[in-house]
Parts: structure tokens; C-alpha cells; sequence
């Protein structure tokens, strides 16, 4: 009994705080972006992805009736609007081109789903089934991001791209909800976690064997840093302390 009310209680509790924290995370970096107004670094791309990452996963909770997976996915539909937002002045035209396309396509599929899920699903199990899916998917295609960063951690052999804190609490996260995903015999929670505790266990693998080597500038920075004179190279590692991407799914 106690067991019982860890793993479907406790366990998903802990989940929706730690999963409104890492909603939270890049915060701080978009409102330095907004007071500097530069972006440097920061990628603003991922804030739209997260939109509609939420707004699925709030879908399923609620069809679903799952208080846990509703509430930091509510919360995370308001934090990742007003930072796409803060951060949409500050991009450059090729960054707003990718920004609008990802808002443009979450509105166009998200009421197509919500119709199908209407008038197209016979059942209940049906309408979750399409929402989780769709949260699925978005993940999916979320876990590509922090592929692109391990990468350049293993060609530079230089982790400073990895922030310590985010990257253990995407595991804490992304291990909260695989354990409540089996718990509840949901498939389409604990599946998409697995695969993102498989990569934050890599990524704190990947700053063990890597040190982090403080004042190096990546190839990227160098770009930037050539832009601006050579003047910006503090200001793109600070951002870079400070944001970071994960695991995604049912937070």
C-alpha cells in the first residue's frame, strides 16, 4: 500500500515540481537577453518547440484526468509564450523565420488534433492516445537537440556547454516520470523519458570524461565574436552557464 501511494502519489508529485523547474530554467538567460538586448548564444528556437511540447502533454493529463501531467504542462504553455515572446524581438530574420514557422504549425495541427479528438475518436482511450502521441512526436523531435551539443562536447573535448545543474535536474526529471509512467503501465509517459534519462545520463557522462574548460570560446562563439569585434566572448559563455535542453514529455 505504502508502495502504491509512492509510486503513483509521491513519485508524479515530485515530477510536476521538478518538471515546472526546468520549464523555469532558461528564464533568467531570456531576461538577461531582454536587458543586454542581445541574444548571444541563447537559442530561441526550442522556446516555441516547448509550446506545443505543453500544450499536448496538457491535452493528454486532462484527458486522461491526471492532475500530474496537467499542472507544470498548464504552467509551461504561460513560461514558454512569454519567453518565445521576449525572445522573438531580440532574434535575428532566420531565427523569427524558424520561430514563426513552429508557432504557425502548433496552431494550425494542435485544432486539427483537438476536432479529430472531438468528432473522429470513438472512445476515450482514443483521444488520449492521439494527444499522447502527439507529445510523442514533439519529444522526439526535441531529443535531437542535445545530440548536436554531445557532439561538439566529444569533438572539442571540452564539456563547458553542459550546465551541471540542468543536466541533473532533466535526469532527476526525466527518472520521476519513467518511474510513474511504468507505475500507471503508461506507455506513452515512460517511453519518451527513458529515452531522455538515456541521454542526460550521457551528457553527465560526457562532462566526466570531458572537463569543462573555462575561458574557451566554441566555433560558435567565434562567429559571434567576430561580429561584434571580439568584444562578446563573456557574454556568450554566460549564456551558455545558463541554458540548456533535455528531456521533454509529461514534465
Amino acid at each position: 500500500m505504502a508502495s502504491n501511494v509512492l509510486l503513483k502519489t509521491v513519485v508524479p508529485a515530485l515530477g510536476a515540481v521538478v518538471s515546472t523547474a526546468m520549464y523555469l530554467a532558461p528564464l533568467k538567460a531570456v531576461l538577461r537577453a531582454s536587458r543586454d538586448k542581445n541574444l548571444g548564444e541563447l537559442n530561441p528556437l526550442p522556446l516555441s518547440v516547448t509550446i506545443a511540447n505543453c500544450i499536448a502533454w496538457c491535452c493528454f493529463g486532462l484527458l486522461k484526468h491526471d492532475p500530474f501531467v496537467t499542472a507544470p504542462n498548464t504552467a509551461g504553455v504561460l513560461i514558454a509564450v512569454f519567453m518565445t515572446l521576449t525572445a522573438y524581438g531580440l532574434a535575428d530574420e532566420a531565427g523569427r523565420h524558424n520561430m514563426r514557422f513552429v508557432c504557425c504549425l502548433t496552431a494550425c495541427v494542435m485544432p486539427l488534433l483537438g476536432v479529430f479528438t472531438a468528432f473522429g475518436a470513438t472512445d476515450a482511450a482514443m483521444q488520449a492516445g492521439v494527444w499522447g502521441l502527439a507529445g510523442n512526436v514533439i519529444s522526439l523531435i526535441y531529443y535531437a537537440a542535445p545530440l548536436s551539443t554531445m557532439w561538439e562536447v566529444i569533438r572539442t573535448r571540452n564539456s563547458a556547454s553542459i550546465l551541471v545543474p540542468l543536466t541533473m535536474m532533466n535526469t532527476l526529471n526525466a527518472a520521476l516520470w519513467t518511474t510513474y509512467g511504468i507505475a500507471v503501465l503508461e506507455p506513452l509517459i515512460w517511453l519518451p523519458n527513458a529515452i531522455g534519462l538515456g541521454l542526460s545520463v550521457l551528457q553527465v557522462a560526457l562532462r566526466l570524461v570531458f572537463p569543462a574548460r573555462s575561458g574557451t570560446m566554441l566555433p560558435s562563439h567565434q562567429h559571434h565574436a567576430s561580429i561584434s569585434g571580439g568584444s562578446g566572448g563573456g557574454k556568450y559563455s554566460r549564456l551558455d552557464e545558463t541554458v540548456g535542453l533535455g528531456a521533454v514529455g509529461p514534465r
